[in-house]
């Protein structure tokens, strides 16, 4: 007579299952830990490289004399203002051109019909070099800030609309035929359904995007600067003067930025998608 014997599995409790509160309050602190640490050790070791001479501090200055250049710059060169004339440039150009985006997205990605008479123009319009784009708007909104404004929305637009249709068409047809069972109409669809799936692609993509805004308004700044100001024309200006530690004064300020602006998107996730907890599918 056979005898049929079963495989149980047994599963050990981990750290995280016996004590969640503690065992996330220790990760979290690893994991700033490890954020400030990398950098930290990396500008350390620039640092003693440039002080024991492994490297010309004429075109690689020490990380003290680019932060003693960037004090100077503040004090006696009105930095400060440069600074808020390219956050300006920015922000404008972003914020317009992630609505503009997010509209298309949601449009197109909604509206077959709408998505195959636009999307030829559109993807036509993408392969085209943004910054080719400078001369006519030039010509079209004058030597001021408006056309870098327009350059910025417009090469944010472009990286915004595509992954915001995409995630709006990858819905799961699931989701929409529960909805329709229970009657719901076109704005509720959307509210409650369309919506919150795609939040966390489109928040994802303004990551993107924002860091996209930042090296778009500098590379512009080198090209075209209106009254000689901003960060890109500080960078840029340094080139004709042999100053590399305002060039690397500015390059720090523009990792900063970047930094900082993705950061704040971080925020506005966390406040918006509880639900959503990063690295789902990650392991320790």
């Amino acid at each position: 007579m056979a005898t049929e014997q079963k495989n149980a599995i047994v599963l050990t409790p981990t750290a995280a299952d016996r004590d969640p509160v503690k065992y996330n309050r220790r990760r979290r602190t690893t994991e700033v830990t490890l954020a400030i640490a990398v950098p930290v050790v990396l500008l350390v070791i620039l640092q003693i490289g440039a002080d024991q001479e492994w490297w010309s501090r004429i075109f690689y200055p020490s990380v003290t004399d680019v932060v003693r250049e960037l004090r100077s710059m503040f004090v006696e060169r009105d930095f400060a203002y440069d600074l808020w004339v390219t956050i300006r440039r920015l922000m404008l150009g972003y914020i317009f051109g992630s609505l503009v985006g997010l509209l298309f997205g949601f449009v197109l990605g909604l509206n077959r019909l709408t998505r195959k008479a636009l999307e030829p123009l559109l993807n036509a319009l993408y392969t085209v070099p943004k910054i080719a784009l400078l001369s006519p708007l030039l010509i079209a909104f004058g030597f001021y800030d408006k056309p870098i404004v327009v350059l910025i929305a417009i090469t944010v637009f472009f990286f915004v609309w595509v992954p915001t249709q995409s995630a709006v068409m990858s819905v799961q047809a699931s989701f929409r035929e529960a909805a329709t069972v229970f009657g719901v109409n076109r704005w509720q669809m959307f509210r409650h359904v369309m919506l919150p799936a795609t939040l966390p692609s489109i928040f994802v993509t303004l990551r993107v995007a924002i860091s996209v805004a930042i090296l778009t308004v500098i590379g512009v700044e080198f090209v075209f600067a209106p009254q000689a100001r901003g960060l890109g024309y500080i960078i840029n200006d340094a080139r004709s003067t042999l100053s590399s530690r305002v060039a690397w004064a500015g390059i720090l300020i523009a990792s900063v930025l970047g930094v900082t602006f993705t950061w704040i998107v971080r925020i506005a996730e966390r406040l918006l998608l509880p639900w959503n907890k990063e690295d789902q599918g990650s392991k320790d």
